[in-house]
């Protein structure tokens, strides 16, 4: 029995050691935890969904782009008939029995430019194909920037509560042995465990949005798994620089039209205008008739050939289609009113785009000077004044009252400010994605 149970662990072992390695090779970090926002960028471009999406319909639209440019295949044909069920077929081998043989080659030719105009069609639709990609980094680039500063918005924010809180609970502790000793109404001890409860709620509170911005930041990035380590390792971006007109930060010297000109949501709608107008074409010239050309062999050894005759046959024909059901009117109005949609649709993108490039520049300006606010002297006046406080009221030149006001004031000042800082850099994040650069989202 021992004998057995040694023999089983000892074949169990190399098993659970398997296991172990694979259990240990699965639990390795896709990502560091702690994040900069370039590597946040690298990670988004390597395994974003959406980017795989756009870029798969890219890859469609280069194999539509290789189909239009097909000619039509040539058919080649072979029958061979005045076969005798009775077997009455004549002598001899098979090429000399009494059978009709038929080889036939027949070559379509597209007339009215059908193959120029599929061409002009798919490479305009393979061109907004690629600006749609680029559309789509421009998009997953600010949609994972702004995660990223949400945050560390959301980790200085649970920073500043914890600090909060734990002041709070000195205060109690210190107070407790003030009223042991007399020093401190029962009343007062009272309000700072109601403002201590407060504190550990806003703890609580800012810990919720801290996950809740770790996992908006990991599904971008698709590392869900390890969104609990995430954290923000970058600074704020400094306000001083958008508020110096000589930096032009916020490109206003550049006209917006000029901006238009090089943005990937309007390439790709003015590519879609080119597409539909090389369909109406296409439409119009399918009322151009193909022709195809045919050439026939035919092989009949009976009756027995005569000196200036032979077996030997030849043919030539040609076949046009003759329009008696169809005329294309359908196909053309169809991209008729293609085209007047595309040419809507175009519109549509044009306001939108001047709208949010508008919109980009003038959040940065009134974000840069909220957050150059409180860069400057803000947050110093404010920890200045609640020291102070402090101070007096250890000395017992203020009320309780006071004390707790200017905690608060603190902690509201440091909120305001560190939403002054995402709210800044993510203005930043807006501006480049509103007023992009000329090599920003190329296809990989």
């Amino acid at each position: 029995m021992r004998r057995s149970t040694i023999l089983l662990a000892l074949r169990l072992f190399p098993l659970g050691s398997l296991l172990a390695v694979a259990s240990a090779v699965v639990a390795q970090p896709v990502v560091e935890a702690n994040l900069s926002l370039k590597r946040a960028l690298e990670l988004m471009r390597a395994r974003d969904p959406n980017l795989q999406s756009a870029q798969a319909a890219v890859d469609q639209a280069l194999a539509d782009k290789i189909s239009a440019g097909e000619r039509p295949n040539a058919t080649l044909s072979w029958s061979t008939g005045k076969i005798n069920p009775a077997g009455h077929n004549g002598s001899g081998d098979f090429w000399n029995k009494s059978y009709d043989t038929v080889v036939s080659l027949s070559q379509p030719f597209e007339r009215g430019g059908k193959r120029r105009y599929r061409l002009d069609q798919a490479e305009a639709n393979a061109d907004a194909a690629h600006a749609d990609y680029a559309d789509s980094v421009r998009g997953e680039r600010l949609a994972v920037t702004q995660a990223y500063w949400e945050l560390k918005r959301a980790e200085e924010k649970y920073k500043n509560a914890q600090t909060l809180a734990t002041i709070e609970h000195r205060s109690i502790e210190a107070s407790e042995q003030r009223l042991r000793v007399g020093d401190m109404p029962r009343l007062d001890v009272e309000r700072m465990r109601i403002d201590a409860a407060a504190a550990d709620n806003a703890v609580d509170s800012t810990l919720g949005a801290l996950r809740d911005a770790q996992v908006a930041l990991a599904a971008l990035i698709d590392v869900t798994a390890q969104s609990g380590e995430l954290s923000a390792r970058d600074d704020w971006p400094r306000a001083a620089g958008a508020l110096d007109p000589r930096l032009d930060l916020d490109g206003a010297s550049e006209p917006a039209e000029t901006v238009l000109a090089r943005r990937p949501d309007m390439l790709a709608a003015l590519k879609r205008v080119n597409g539909a107008d090389a369909a109406l074409r296409l439409a119009h010239a399918q009322t151009a008739r193909d022709i195809t050309i045919s050439g026939q062999y035919e092989h009949n050894p009976v009756p027995p050939a005569a000196p200036t005759v032979g077996h030997t046959l030849l043919g030539v024909g040609l076949s046009v289609p003759i329009f008696t059901g169809s005329q294309y009117k359908g196909e053309i109005a169809r991209a008729s009113a293609d085209i007047d949609a595309a040419k809507a649709n175009l519109a549509r993108v044009r306001v939108a785009a001047l709208a949010d490039v508008h919109r980009a520049r003038a959040e940065l300006r009134a974000a840069a000077r909220r957050a150059h606010r409180y860069d400057s002297d803000l947050i110093q006046r404010a920890l200045s004044t609640e020291k102070t406080v402090e101070t007096a009221y250890a000395r017992g030149g203020l009320a309780l009252a006071d004390l707790l006001d200017a905690r608060r004031s603190l902690k509201t000042t440091q909120d305001d400010a560190t939403d002054a800082h995402a709210d800044f850099a993510e203005a930043l994040a807006a501006l480049a994605a509103a007023v992009p650069d000329e090599n920003q989202g190329t296809t990989p």
